[in-house]
């Protein structure tokens, strides 16, 4: 029997969602053609119609992720889940058997129109469709869904057999796999990922090139949603430009949402702030919500330090 609905995003969230979660669900129902299945062991109130609540602990999804890869696995932290997320077309089938295609995303981040970026006229061509582990998206067939335990590159037994993050879900894990067994993948840059150490919102260069890099980053610029979608908005040329964008991811950031209710409002380095509606940015809302500041990055410096000398020695020292 034909699979009857397109697209299905899965997410996993243990633990209390972020102040800012309610303006993730809001884009997610503004992408109704999309379908989100958040596993998760909080209350979601009024989840809007596209968005399939599982309600389990994190320990209900290890065990059902065990019993069928049939051996033992480490999966004590919610962080770890990163690392089954290309396994999840086998893991989660009896959730995603209806859909043509899967995926998985974060919540940290602001979902624009994904209807206009992933159509299926482009996801028929793909078998897997971004390499970032905030969202990517395959083709649900048996085959795809069990290039994740292909020969070459990682090994899928090791990652699932440690507690230790091997980024599988990403370039140098599951992007790898498919690279060598030669399917058809499309690695275009059309979202916005936040990069995590700058104070300043910037998006990461991972992966790219000269020319490519040049246009990813303005000095001068800052991200809005505006009704469903998700834009960059930078002065170049001399006048204000604005750029589309699929989604904008911005991990390890400490967001406040500074307004109650709104269709339009700017995406800043240190939260949400209303906006008037309309392509309308300004110069002075550029710098008081994306500016630079030495001070600020400076601290954002300092924990960057203090974070990787902190995993270094839990690695290396306590094994963990």
């Amino acid at each position: 029997m034909a699979k009857e609905k397109k697209l299905a995003l899965v997410i996993c969230y243990f633990g209390p969602f972020p102040a800012y979660a309610d303006l993730f669900f809001r884009s997610v129902k503004e992408n109704p053609t999309t379908d989100f299945i958040l596993a998760t062991d909080q209350l979601v109130k009024n989840p809007p119609a596209n968005l399939k609540v599982k309600y389990l602990t994190l320990a209900n999804l290890r065990a059902k992720f065990q019993k069928k890869l049939g051996f033992q696995i480490r999966l004590h932290a919610p962080y770890k889940i990163c690392d089954y997320r290309p396994a999840f077309g086998w893991l989660l089938s009896d959730w995603l058997k209806d859909y043509r295609y899967w995926g998985h995303c974060d919540l940290d981040q602001v979902m624009g129109d994904l209807e206009k970026f992933l159509p299926e006229k482009l996801l028929e061509k793909y078998d897997k469709v971004y390499q970032h582990g905030h969202l990517t998206v395959f083709r649900n067939t048996l085959v795809n869904n069990l290039r994740f335990v292909a020969k070459g590159g990682q090994n899928y037994r090791q990652v699932f057999q440690t507690d230790l993050p091997c980024v599988f879900d990403e370039v140098e894990g599951i992007q790898k796999k498919f690279t060598r067994l030669g399917a058809k993948c499309c690695l275009k840059r059309d979202f916005a990922d936040i990069y995590s150490w700058r104070e300043q919102m910037r998006r990461t260069k991972s992966y790219l090139r000269g020319r490519e890099k040049k246009k990813l980053n303005s000095a001068r610029q800052v991200f809005f949603y505006e009704k469903g979608r998700v834009y960059r908005a930078y002065f170049a040329g001399g006048k204000m430009n604005y750029e589309e964008l699929a989604y904008l991811h911005f991990p390890k950031r400490q967001m406040r949402q500074n307004f109650y209710q709104s269709e339009s409002y700017f995406i800043g380095k240190d939260g949400f702030y209303a906006k008037e509606p309309g392509f309308n940015v300004t110069m002075g809302e550029i710098k008081r919500y994306n500016g630079f500041s030495l001070l600020g990055e400076a601290r954002v410096k300092l924990a960057y330090w203090t974070f990787i000398w902190s995993r270094r020695y839990r690695k290396y020292v306590l094994k963990r």
